[in-house]
Protein backbone atom coordinates (compact mmCIF):
# COMPACT_ATOMS: atom_id res chain seq x y z
CA UNK A 1 0.00 0.00 0.00
CA UNK A 2 0.94 3.53 -0.19
CA UNK A 3 2.67 5.16 2.58
CA UNK A 4 3.44 8.53 3.08
CA UNK A 5 6.95 9.02 4.27
CA UNK A 6 9.57 12.28 3.86
CA UNK A 7 13.29 12.12 4.53
CA UNK A 8 12.54 14.89 6.63
CA UNK A 9 9.69 17.31 7.37
CA UNK A 10 9.88 21.32 7.87
CA UNK A 11 8.07 23.72 9.19
CA UNK A 12 7.42 27.00 7.14
CA UNK A 13 5.91 30.13 9.24
CA UNK A 14 4.26 31.89 6.15
CA UNK A 15 2.65 35.37 5.76
CA UNK A 16 -1.01 34.40 4.78
CA UNK A 17 -1.13 36.00 1.75
CA UNK A 18 1.82 33.78 0.76
CA UNK A 19 2.05 31.31 -2.22
CA UNK A 20 4.42 30.32 -3.79
CA UNK A 21 6.41 28.43 -0.65
CA UNK A 22 3.82 25.48 -0.56
CA UNK A 23 3.70 25.47 -4.31
CA UNK A 24 7.23 25.55 -5.22
CA UNK A 25 9.41 23.73 -2.73
CA UNK A 26 7.14 20.34 -2.92
CA UNK A 27 8.59 20.44 -6.79
CA UNK A 28 11.76 21.00 -5.46
CA UNK A 29 12.00 18.35 -2.92
CA UNK A 30 9.43 16.18 -3.43
CA UNK A 31 10.69 13.76 -0.90
CA UNK A 32 10.76 16.41 1.98
CA UNK A 33 7.34 16.94 3.66
CA UNK A 34 6.41 21.04 3.95
CA UNK A 35 3.90 22.07 6.41
CA UNK A 36 2.78 25.49 7.03
CA UNK A 37 2.24 27.56 9.91
CA UNK A 38 0.44 31.53 8.50
CA UNK A 39 0.82 34.66 10.36
CA UNK A 40 -2.26 37.35 9.16
CA UNK A 41 -1.02 40.28 7.52
CA UNK A 42 -4.59 42.52 7.07
CA UNK A 43 -3.12 45.25 5.54
CA UNK A 44 0.07 46.23 3.35
CA UNK A 45 3.14 48.40 4.31
CA UNK A 46 5.72 47.84 7.14
CA UNK A 47 3.89 48.91 9.93
CA UNK A 48 1.71 46.20 9.35
CA UNK A 49 4.41 43.74 8.94
CA UNK A 50 5.66 44.95 12.07
CA UNK A 51 2.22 44.18 13.60
CA UNK A 52 1.98 40.31 11.95
CA UNK A 53 4.86 39.59 14.47
CA UNK A 54 3.14 39.24 17.53
CA UNK A 55 1.92 35.87 16.20
CA UNK A 56 5.10 34.35 14.78
CA UNK A 57 5.58 32.18 18.45
CA UNK A 58 1.72 31.14 17.97
CA UNK A 59 2.92 30.14 14.21
CA UNK A 60 5.78 28.10 15.78
CA UNK A 61 4.26 26.70 18.38
CA UNK A 62 1.98 24.80 15.84
CA UNK A 63 4.94 23.93 13.79
CA UNK A 64 5.97 22.01 16.96
CA UNK A 65 2.94 20.02 17.09
CA UNK A 66 3.47 18.44 13.99
CA UNK A 67 6.70 17.85 14.96
CA UNK A 68 8.84 18.53 12.10
CA UNK A 69 12.68 18.44 12.42
CA UNK A 70 13.25 22.64 11.54
CA UNK A 71 11.66 25.32 10.87
CA UNK A 72 12.30 28.71 8.26
CA UNK A 73 10.60 31.97 9.20
CA UNK A 74 9.91 32.65 5.68
CA UNK A 75 9.48 36.49 5.65
CA UNK A 76 12.48 38.28 3.90
CA UNK A 77 11.21 41.83 5.56
CA UNK A 78 10.06 41.06 8.51
CA UNK A 79 13.79 39.76 9.56
CA UNK A 80 15.36 42.18 8.06
CA UNK A 81 13.00 45.06 10.34
CA UNK A 82 14.16 43.32 13.45
CA UNK A 83 18.03 43.51 12.72
CA UNK A 84 20.80 41.10 12.50
CA UNK A 85 20.87 40.45 16.61
CA UNK A 86 17.47 40.47 17.25
CA UNK A 87 16.75 38.28 14.41
CA UNK A 88 19.17 36.00 15.51
CA UNK A 89 17.86 36.24 19.33
CA UNK A 90 14.38 35.45 17.46
CA UNK A 91 15.66 32.01 16.32
CA UNK A 92 17.43 30.61 19.39
CA UNK A 93 14.92 31.77 21.55
CA UNK A 94 12.68 29.86 19.35
CA UNK A 95 15.02 26.77 19.49
CA UNK A 96 15.50 26.69 22.82
CA UNK A 97 11.33 26.76 23.33
CA UNK A 98 10.54 24.22 21.40
CA UNK A 99 13.95 22.13 21.04
CA UNK A 100 13.26 22.55 16.86
CA UNK A 101 16.08 24.41 14.95
CA UNK A 102 15.03 27.77 13.25
CA UNK A 103 16.13 29.87 10.78
CA UNK A 104 14.97 32.99 9.20
CA UNK A 105 14.56 34.20 5.63
CA UNK A 106 17.31 37.20 6.05
CA UNK A 107 20.40 34.76 8.75
CA UNK A 108 19.81 31.97 6.21
CA UNK A 109 20.22 34.62 2.94
CA UNK A 110 23.19 36.13 4.54
CA UNK A 111 24.94 32.23 5.48
CA UNK A 112 24.35 31.83 1.67
CA UNK A 113 26.06 34.53 0.58
CA UNK A 114 28.77 34.08 2.99
CA UNK A 115 28.94 30.39 1.87
CA UNK A 116 29.82 31.65 -1.64
CA UNK A 117 32.39 33.56 -0.73
CA UNK A 118 30.52 36.93 -2.25
CA UNK A 119 30.81 40.36 -0.87
CA UNK A 120 28.95 42.70 -3.54
CA UNK A 121 25.78 42.14 -4.19
CA UNK A 122 23.01 43.52 -6.30
CA UNK A 123 19.69 42.74 -4.82
CA UNK A 124 15.98 42.79 -6.71
CA UNK A 125 12.72 42.53 -5.28
CA UNK A 126 9.17 42.99 -6.11
CA UNK A 127 9.45 45.61 -3.40
CA UNK A 128 8.63 49.49 -2.99
CA UNK A 129 11.95 51.44 -2.45
CA UNK A 130 11.48 51.94 1.55
CA UNK A 131 11.59 48.17 1.57
CA UNK A 132 15.22 47.97 0.47
CA UNK A 133 16.26 50.23 3.66
CA UNK A 134 15.91 47.61 6.14
CA UNK A 135 17.52 44.88 4.11
CA UNK A 136 20.52 46.93 3.32
CA UNK A 137 21.31 47.78 6.68
CA UNK A 138 21.25 44.13 7.68
CA UNK A 139 23.26 43.18 4.79
CA UNK A 140 25.88 45.82 5.83
CA UNK A 141 25.80 44.65 9.43
CA UNK A 142 26.89 40.94 7.83
CA UNK A 143 29.74 42.27 5.92
CA UNK A 144 27.40 42.56 2.48
CA UNK A 145 27.93 45.11 0.23
CA UNK A 146 24.21 46.03 -1.84
CA UNK A 147 25.70 47.67 -4.69
CA UNK A 148 22.60 48.45 -6.10
CA UNK A 149 19.22 47.46 -5.20
CA UNK A 150 16.04 47.78 -7.47
CA UNK A 151 12.46 46.58 -6.75
CA UNK A 152 9.07 46.80 -9.02
CA UNK A 153 7.18 49.08 -7.12
CA UNK A 154 4.85 46.44 -5.89
CA UNK A 155 2.79 46.74 -2.88
CA UNK A 156 1.05 43.51 -1.97
CA UNK A 157 1.48 39.48 -1.41
CA UNK A 158 -0.99 38.96 -4.59
CA UNK A 159 0.96 41.10 -6.79
CA UNK A 160 4.50 39.99 -5.95
CA UNK A 161 3.23 36.41 -6.63
CA UNK A 162 1.80 37.40 -9.54
CA UNK A 163 5.10 38.00 -11.55
CA UNK A 164 6.49 34.97 -13.65
CA UNK A 165 9.77 33.61 -13.27
CA UNK A 166 10.43 35.33 -16.86
CA UNK A 167 9.50 38.46 -15.73
CA UNK A 168 12.00 38.12 -12.67
CA UNK A 169 14.73 36.90 -15.06
CA UNK A 170 14.36 39.88 -17.23
CA UNK A 171 14.32 42.45 -14.40
CA UNK A 172 17.11 41.18 -12.64
CA UNK A 173 19.00 41.34 -15.70
CA UNK A 174 18.43 44.76 -16.43
CA UNK A 175 19.28 45.84 -12.91
CA UNK A 176 23.01 43.95 -13.03
CA UNK A 177 25.83 45.46 -12.82
CA UNK A 178 29.08 43.69 -13.88
CA UNK A 179 31.40 44.46 -10.89
CA UNK A 180 29.07 42.60 -8.17
CA UNK A 181 30.10 39.11 -7.42
CA UNK A 182 26.43 37.84 -7.27
CA UNK A 183 23.08 38.69 -7.72
CA UNK A 184 20.09 38.24 -4.55
CA UNK A 185 16.76 38.39 -5.30
CA UNK A 186 14.30 39.03 -2.75
CA UNK A 187 10.84 38.17 -1.03
CA UNK A 188 9.27 34.82 0.32
CA UNK A 189 6.36 35.53 -2.67
CA UNK A 190 8.59 36.10 -5.93
CA UNK A 191 8.60 32.87 -7.74
CA UNK A 192 12.64 33.93 -8.70
CA UNK A 193 13.43 29.81 -8.22
CA UNK A 194 13.02 28.82 -11.71
CA UNK A 195 15.21 31.69 -13.32
CA UNK A 196 18.36 31.22 -11.40
CA UNK A 197 20.17 28.48 -13.37
CA UNK A 198 19.48 30.85 -16.50
CA UNK A 199 20.64 33.67 -14.77
CA UNK A 200 23.89 32.37 -13.37
CA UNK A 201 24.44 30.87 -16.98
CA UNK A 202 24.15 34.65 -18.40
CA UNK A 203 25.94 36.30 -15.80
CA UNK A 204 27.97 34.24 -14.81
CA UNK A 205 27.99 34.95 -11.12
CA UNK A 206 26.19 33.51 -8.18
CA UNK A 207 22.62 33.85 -7.84
CA UNK A 208 21.06 33.53 -4.53
CA UNK A 209 16.92 33.82 -3.83
CA UNK A 210 14.99 34.10 -0.76
CA UNK A 211 13.34 31.20 -1.39
CA UNK A 212 16.69 29.32 -2.29
CA UNK A 213 18.98 30.43 0.68
CA UNK A 214 15.98 29.39 3.07
CA UNK A 215 15.67 26.10 1.52
CA UNK A 216 19.23 25.30 1.60
CA UNK A 217 19.14 26.64 5.21
CA UNK A 218 16.30 24.56 6.96
CA UNK A 219 17.19 21.61 4.52
CA UNK A 220 20.48 21.34 6.27
CA UNK A 221 19.30 21.97 9.76
CA UNK A 222 17.32 19.03 8.74
CA UNK A 223 19.67 16.98 8.09
CA UNK A 224 19.09 16.59 4.73
CA UNK A 225 22.78 17.03 2.37
CA UNK A 226 21.25 15.41 -0.97
CA UNK A 227 22.73 18.31 -3.89
CA UNK A 228 19.46 19.48 -6.02
CA UNK A 229 20.79 20.39 -9.40
CA UNK A 230 18.48 22.86 -11.66
CA UNK A 231 18.14 25.77 -8.87
CA UNK A 232 21.89 27.22 -9.10
CA UNK A 233 24.89 26.78 -7.65
CA UNK A 234 23.87 27.28 -3.87
CA UNK A 235 21.77 24.26 -3.64
CA UNK A 236 23.62 21.95 -6.14
CA UNK A 237 26.71 22.05 -3.71
CA UNK A 238 27.09 19.84 -0.55
CA UNK A 239 25.04 21.70 2.38
CA UNK A 240 27.47 22.48 5.74
CA UNK A 241 25.22 20.97 8.57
Amino acid sequence: MDRLTWKARIGLVVVSSSTVNEGRYPRVVPDVGFFTSRMLLTTGGLDAMEAMEAQAGRAVEELASVPVDAIAYCCTVSGALRGVERDRGFCRDMERRWGIPVTSTMLAVTEAIHHLKLRRVVVTSPYPDDHHEAEHAYLKQTGIDAIAMHGMGLKTGPEFARVTPEEIFQFSLDAWDDTADGLFISCMNFDAMPAIQALEARLGKPVVTSHSATLWRALALAGVDTPIPGYGRLLAEPRPA
